[in-house]
């Protein structure tokens, strides 16, 4: 073990490792500024870059592009009230009405600090795992894993807002919409009314831009102002941003816990990404004593998606390198990248390249540590962006809008729908109806079904009887009754 600690560190400590993250980190921060292009569109188009280079170095390129998206993605979250990528929509929720009361940098110092500390223990978790990981995650198998994506489910009425009945059905809804499109287990198409387009079922990236960034345009455009309404201060000062910066530690507690919760959303296979922040936000939230005030501007409720955001990133690299199963679908694609490099994860993987996996340990400390220290240097300049009037910064950021729609997939349809799904946000803003409820409960919808059908099937209807699965069901209980109880005291 400690050979391998040793080669990896000589492998990584070299002029081309190094340099391959000089470009990776400010590249990643780019793709997860630029609303809608994120992680899979970043890795989708640099991939073919590492065609013929050494491994570690190869690997750490697209590493340290996909593990700081969600960095950059966080900032754009806050501004602008625009998710940089789906994961950073749980950061809207209170990062953006800070933003709105002149206290942008104390939310941006809050969440980068977060996000790298958040990744780093991520990267950790990752190293000391890499021993142990086979009965880690053969421990949990599609029992497991529906009862934990139901446990999900339990937390949409946190993240309702105001009306925790409008929030569950917000959420309802979200788990509707997956069932568009062909069915995963059985193969059958549903509900695509004759338009091929909803063969694949509606697509993540033009959900979350049109709920969360339309809406905040015609806002923006209506009122015509800037997005802070507070124009107490000529500029973002330094000492706010430290202020964020220092809240962290001040939370200790609610960042383990998050950054704890988030590795093991990662580590699951097809429980998605995307989960991790919303959970985490929704348990912040049950667990906090003045849980009434989130969703208003609390510091919380922007370290508790953010740690969990980057931390997921090294819980998903551990199926990944222990199994060849990609932890999330950015892992998917990185997945490719490995096999262009000449690797195949797996078993044998870990026993003949272990270097190579400690090796990128050090990659997700240094890229997260590094790309928030790069976002923390310009935040009082870029936080400037909140002074800019709203009819010249929302026609810019439409065409932002429409071109990350566009790019993900080349599709036009997918610009059609997220107009379609801004109309939707616009309106459920108006009622109070939680957009962050129906992203949650679309992004769990597809796994529960799924895994239903395939434990159904491999163990029958008494599948809820495995040990694990009776330890997911008192905790699923406990989160219905909990914030009962709560309320009646």
């Amino acid at each position: 073990m400690s050979d391998a600690l040793l080669s990896a560190w000589s492998q990584f400590a070299t002029l081309p490792v190094l340099f391959a993250l000089l470009i990776a980190i400010p590249a990643g921060l780019v793709f997860g500024l630029l609303p809608g292009l994120g992680g899979l569109s970043a890795l989708a188009i640099l991939i073919p870059f590492v065609y013929g280079a050494d491994p570690l170095t190869g690997l750490s390129f697209l590493l340290a592009t996909h593990a700081v998206v969600y960095t950059g993605g966080s900032v754009t979250a806050i501004l602008l009230g625009i998710p940089g990528a789906p994961a950073n929509a749980a950061t809207v929720i209170d990062g953006y009405p800070l933003s709105r009361q002149g206290r942008a940098g104390y939310a941006i110092g809050a969440a980068l600090t977060s996000s790298a500390l958040g990744g780093v223990f991520g990267a950790l978790v990752l190293a000391v795992l890499i021993p142990f990981l086979r009965p880690i995650v053969e421990a949990f198998g599609s029992p497991e894993t529906f009862f934990l994506a139901l446990l999900g489910v339990t937390f949409i009425g946190a993240v309702g807002g105001s009306s925790p009945l409008r929030g569950l059905i917000a959420g309802l809804f979200g788990i509707f919409l997956t069932t568009f499109g062909v069915e995963a287990v059985t193969g059958e198409a549903r509900f695509w009314l004759g338009f091929d387009y909803l063969l694949d079922g509606f697509q993540l990236i033009p959900i979350a831009l049109g709920l969360f960034a339309v809406p905040e345009i015609i806002d923006m455009v209506r009122s015509g102002g800037s997005i802070a309404e507070d124009r107490g201060a000529e500029r973002i000062s330094w000492r706010q941003v430290a202020e964020g910066v220092w809240s962290v530690p001040q939370r200790f507690w609610l960042l383990l816990r998050s950054s704890l919760l988030g590795v093991f959303i990662g580590i699951l296979p097809g429980v998605g990404g995307e989960t991790a922040p919303f959970v985490s936000y929704a348990w912040g939230k049950q667990a906090a004593r003045n849980a009434a005030d989130w969703g208003k501007g609390v510091i919380e409720g922007v370290i508790a998606p953010e740690s969990a955001n980057n931390a997921k990133e090294g819980g998903a690299l551990v199926p990944t390198l222990a199994f060849g199963i990609p932890g999330s679908s950015g892992m998917a694609l990185l997945l490719s990248g490995f096999l262009i490099l000449g690797l195949q994860p797996g078993p044998e993987f870990l026993k003949n390249h272990l270097d190579i996996a400690f090796g990128l340990v050090f990659v997700l400390v240094v890229a997260n540590l590094l790309a928030a220290a790069v976002m923390l240097a310009v935040t009082s300049h870029a936080a400037q962006i909140t002074r800019i009037s709203g009819w010249v910064m929302g026609p810019l950021l439409l065409a932002l809008v429409v071109l990350g729609a566009y790019s993900t997939r080349n599709n036009g349809i997918d610009v059609a729908f997220v107009f379609a799904f801004g109309a939707l946000g616009y309106f459920m803003k108006a009622y109070d109806y939680s957009r962050a409820a129906l992203m949650l409960g679309f992004v769990l919808g597809g796994p529960i079904e799924t895994y239903f059908h395939i434990s159904m099937q491999a163990y029958g209807p008494l599948f809820f009887t495995r040990p694990l699965c009776l330890v997911l069901i008192a905790l699923i209980v406990a989160g219905i009754a909990v914030p009962l109880l709560r309320r009646r005291g």
